[in-house]
């Protein structure tokens, strides 16, 4: 069974979002710096309050706690803006670019941009579907996004995923 769709830059940032979110690494990143800029924040608060020292732990707690709610909605905006630019350097702008993806017993088979390759269904961790798309989550390679605008109904989306899920039983 083969698919074809049209992708952009946006779509790229969101699928990369999207593996980010899947990593234990990367949230632990994410974690640390968290914990780094509130500890940070709330030292200075510390050091530049004046006053006693309950008042100065307050105003430290207080800092950090800012920080914490603060950083999540900062950073985000800033990071999505820097993965458009790199997706722009490396496509060569904002697209549409066409994707073309192919279940065959052997593989699963993505062709974009002239070129193709080819993840053995052993490969598969996981296949989820989403409100906008099927994911496959591959070991070692990423993960290829099949969205909804791929297929012209929901049945044909259903069919789709059944046929890999019977080329990738161990996925989840």
């Amino acid at each position: 069974m083969r698919v074809s769709f049209q992708f952009t830059i946006d779509d790229l940032v969101d699928g990369a979002e999207r593996a980010v979110q899947r990593s234990g690494v990367a949230r632990g990143w994410r974690w640390q710096r968290m914990v780094g800029s509130c500890a940070l924040s709330a030292l200075i608060a510390y050091v530049v309050v004046p006053g006693s020292d309950a008042t100065r732990l307050f105003a430290a707690l207080v800092v950090a706690v800012l920080c914490a709610a603060i950083l999540p909605f900062g950073s985000g905006g800033a990071r999505k803006r820097r993965l458009a630019q790199y997706f722009r350097e490396q496509f060569g702008g904002d697209g549409p670019f066409t994707c073309e993806v192919e279940l065959t017993p052997a593989a699963l088979v993505a062709i974009q941009r002239g070129a193709r390759s080819e993840r053995p269904w052993s490969m598969i961790r996981a296949i989820q579907v989403t409100d906008d798309s099927v994911d496959f989550v591959t070991q070692g390679a990423g993960t290829l996004i099949v969205r909804n605008r791929a297929f012209k109904s929901r049945e044909e989306r259903d069919a789709f995923v059944n046929l890999a899920r019977s080329y990738a039983p161990q996925a989840r």
